[in-house]
């Protein structure tokens, strides 16, 4: 018993050793678990590190094919990817990332001053658009100091990662050894093991929850628009192909889309700045959020980049219902936008695409988005439903934008002439030049249908300089006496260097300066008067003459005869048309023709089909008609002809009667 009982007294003796042993060891084996969690925010500074450096090469890239392809989604993705980089200078922020940077002089105040110059940089790459190529170099050269220190940074947190990771696992490798001699040799001590492994699984359970929550809010980071907080294209897609996957096994299922882009945004944004552009764009998401969340059948509605939105709806409420929605979308996002101090007013237009039985859904986004192209090449501020007709007249636009180049090179665009005659005597005193464009399959091209394509793209510039310089050549085989017009459109004169484009016209084709008349129109002042009248100034310098044309259509017509000495001002064909019927309008003529024989300046009529409307031009003073009655544009070799008759038709008349028309 005494044996027994000394040998109890001696395993007790033993046992509360080894528990204190065991105790010593667990309480080690928690410090060294508690000092392993903290180590692993290590692992957050190399995921950390790691994004910056792929965030910092996407957006090199982004900006490098945006430089050479002016891509405007290329552009988007600087944006994107501009933000998302200033998002990650806020998380280089966190503690653990910034005792990595304390760690190591110097590496704190290098990344601080990459972020100060990307800041500085960040408004140029939000509107990389607007860039000059010689501002995009510069802003490349810039950027590359700052991309070199993000990279720099992001490696070496990554290096010093994978070192502390080596030792942590050699350290965690001992502590398991331990573990299995423990869990092996004192198996009567279970329950104080399984009490040490319950508590290290409680730690190692907190740090799971905590990587769960990091991975949650990455995950959504990764996914949401930073400015508005609405899904963004990468969540759109795979929200979109999702849904594209579902309709395949459900076909009966419906889906609408409704592609949105906010009209006179740019304009916003680039007069008031990019600050309380970032407040409207908020603006417009919280109402986007609100209607469409008020919806029952609303799928996913995001911010695809820039001021494109998008909404994927469930068609089973019915085409009606759908568009009725479109409708009170649009309503919500043109309402006023108050703040403090301003009102402002801002447009949306809305394409519309709706799958069909047989149709494949992968195709309902381009189908919006050729809606709402089209919708805005029409004035904007609607709702348009996309039909298999737009798909059509986008490709017949497609192919015209495409073949434009080749045509006016091989001399399918050319002009055509329309005479511009004295009322008085019939006598053609001028003609004006129109393009007109005989397309080898399509047939003639409608100006109506060409020239805004052309506007659109920076063929305008190569048109314009090709009529100009046709119509200069064309003028030397003709009487002297006989004036060329021609027509410069607002982008033209916006893009091209339009006053050297005239003088070295003149001098390579040998034309008078005083044979050359330029019309604008009143759009032209409307977009930048000053810089518009200070061009038009150079341009009557080189001795050509300057026409208002669609004269009576604008907002400021009479504000603009004050700013410019114009030769010639065009009366609108909508006046003309209304003088045999419309009293108003023959008041509104006289006016015209009264107050510009006041100024000096010339006054043509356009739009003339009836002798009525000779006969009213006449007694309101207008000394030129141009229009149907004297003939519709005609090729060159077709002019001599209603030249000539012209000049036949000027002798005096003795009853005063109008003229007969000289061409037909």
């Amino acid at each position: 018993m005494r044996f027994a009982s000394k040998g109890f007294r001696l395993f007790a003796v033993g046992a509360a050793l080894v528990i204190v042993a065991i105790y010593f060891v667990h309480s080690s084996l928690i410090t060294a678990s508690e000092d392993a969690v903290e180590r692993s925010a290590r692992y957050d500074v190399a995921w950390v590190g790691a994004g910056g450096r792929l965030e910092a090469a996407k957006l090199q890239m982004a900006l490098a094919s945006y430089i050479s392809t002016k891509d405007p989604q290329a552009a988007a993705q600087v944006a994107l990817y501009t933000e998302i980089l200033v998002n990650r200078f806020g998380i280089y922020e966190a503690p653990a990332f910034r005792a990595f940077l304390n760690a190591k002089p110097g590496r704190e105040r290098i990344l601080d001053r990459a972020e100060g110059e990307f800041l500085k940089a960040r408004p140029q790459l939000l509107d990389v658009e607007s860039l000059a190529d010689g501002d995009l170099a510069e802003l490349t050269q810039r950027l590359a100091g700052v991309l070199s220190a993000v990279d720099r940074v992001g490696a070496e947190a990554h290096t010093e990662s994978v070192e502390a990771a080596e030792l942590y696992r050699q350290e965690v490798r001992r502590q398991q050894q331990l573990q299995r001699w423990l869990t092996t040799g004192l198996f009567v001590l279970i329950a104080t093991v399984v009490g040490v492994v319950a508590l290290q699984n409680r730690f190692l359970d907190r740090a799971h929850r905590q990587a769960k929550r990091n991975a949650v809010d990455f995950a959504h980071l990764a996914r949401h628009d930073a400015l508005t907080g609405l899904p963004n294209r990468m969540a759109f897609n795979e929200t979109f192909e999702r849904l594209i996957a579902e309709q395949s096994v459900y076909p009966d299922r419906g889906l609408a889309i409704f592609a949105i882009d906010l009209d006179g945004f740019k304009s916003i944004n680039d007069t008031l700045g990019h600050a309380v552009g970032d407040l409207l764009l908020r603006a417009v998401a919280e109402r986007l959020e609100r209607r469409t969340s008020s919806l029952s059948n609303t799928l996913i509605a995001a911010r695809l980049g820039g001021d494109e939105f998008v909404v994927v709806l469930d068609a089973a409420v019915g085409e009606d219902e759908v568009l009725s929605q479109a409708q009170r979308l649009l309503a919500d996002v043109c309402l006023p936008y108050r703040s403090s101090d301003t009102t402002l007013m801002l447009g949306a237009t809305i394409g519309v695409a709706l799958s069909s039985t047989g149709s494949d859904a992968k195709d309902l986004l381009v189908d919006a988005d050729l809606a709402l192209s089209l919708a805005k090449a029409h004035g904007k501020g609607t709702v348009l439903r996309f039909d298999p007709n737009i798909r059509d007249t986008y490709e017949r636009r497609s192919r015209l934008e495409s073949d434009m180049r080749d045509a006016l090179v091989a001399g399918d665009i050319r002009p055509n002439y329309q005479p511009k005659v004295d009322i008085l005597t019939g006598r053609v005193i001028g003609l004006e030049a129109l393009a007109r464009w005989s397309h080898p399959a399509l047939g003639m091209v409608s100006p109506c249908e060409f020239i805004p394509i052309a506007e659109s793209s920076s063929v305008i510039v190569e048109l314009g300089r090709t009529i100009l310089e046709t119509a200069c050549r064309d003028a030397l085989n003709l009487p002297e006496e006989i004036g060329i017009s021609v027509n410069l459109s607002v982008n033209q004169f916006l893009r091209d260097d339009i006053v050297e484009t005239v003088r070295r016209t003149l001098q390579a084709t040998g034309l008078s300066p005083q044979r050359l008349t330029l019309e604008v129109t009143e759009s032209l002042m409307i977009s930048d008067a000053g810089s518009a009248v200070d061009t038009l100034v150079r341009l009557k310098a080189l001795g050509v003459s300057i026409s208002l044309d669609d004269f009576g259509t604008g907002y400021s017509a009479l504000s603009y005869l004050r700013s410019f000495d114009w030769d010639e001002i065009k009366i609108d064909r909508s006046f003309v048309m209304e003088l045999e019927t419309d009293r108003r309008a023959r008041a509104i003529v006289r006016l015209i023709t009264s107050m510009a024989g006041e100024l000096g300046i010339h006054v043509t009529a356009e739009g003339v089909e009836t002798n009525g409307q000779i006969d009213a031009l006449s007694r309101a003073g207008c000394q030129t008609g141009q229009g149907y009655f004297y003939g519709k544009p005609m090729p060159l070799e077709d002019l001599a002809a209603a030249i000539l008759n012209s000049f036949d038709a000027s002798q005096p008349e003795s009853n005063g009667s109008v003229r007969e028309p000289i061409a037909s």
